[in-house]
């Protein structure tokens, strides 16, 4: 008498308890990558032995998973695509406003931006700059060490501005600014 396998009976054939990931391939009909990324994901159910799978369990859970995201519960990602839609929505109509600013005129582009603040730096520098001469020209009895040291005073505030600027514009916090060098 032959020895019963071991197994369930599904349309007249037998399919055992336990397989390989590439019967799992075989069974699915899909790539032994694919197979491997399912297991790294844990939906296939792992059976005593090294590199065995329940057979039937891991089909069940491959298609649960399947439905699932099929129903809008889960994506690739694990987020529930329903919450993944709202924030591609919110993302959207953030950057629809931000066109319609555009065009309204209400924002400025980093170019704009950039060229302004390069002119409004030259103008303070320049007039900076300019307190030493126009000094001398109101205090006539200052000396030449005088005019000197207003220059080197002059230098040090842009130098500390300079540095207030890249500390708190470029870097970081405006809660930063010490106001101590203005």
């Amino acid at each position: 008498m032959a020895a019963k396998s071991k197994g369930q009976p599904i349309g007249g054939r037998w399919i055992p308890e336990t397989c390989s990931a590439a019967d799992l391939a075989v069974l699915l009909g899909m790539g032994g990558r694919s197979v491997d990324r399912w297991i790294q994901r844990g939906v296939f159910v792992r059976a005593a032995g090294r590199g065995r799978f329940e057979t039937l369990a891991s089909i069940q859970a491959y298609a649960d998973d399947l439905r699932s995201k099929a129903a809008g519960q889960a994506s690739s990602t694990g987020k529930l695509l329903a919450d993944e839609r709202a924030e591609t929505e919110q993302v959207d109509r953030e950057i629809k406003k931000l066109k319609l600013a555009q065009i309204r005129g209400e924002v400025l582009t980093l170019e704009e931006v950039t060229e302004s603040w390069t002119a409004f730096a030259s103008t303070v520098k320049a007039a900076v700059l300019s307190i030493p001469g126009r000094l001398r020209s109101e205090l006539p009895h200052m000396t030449a060490h005088d005019g000197e040291t207003a220059r080197r005073i002059a230098r040090e505030v842009l130098n500390e501005l300079a540095d207030e600027v890249e500390t708190v514009v470029i870097n970081g916090d405006p809660k930063e600014i010490t106001h101590a060098s203005l």
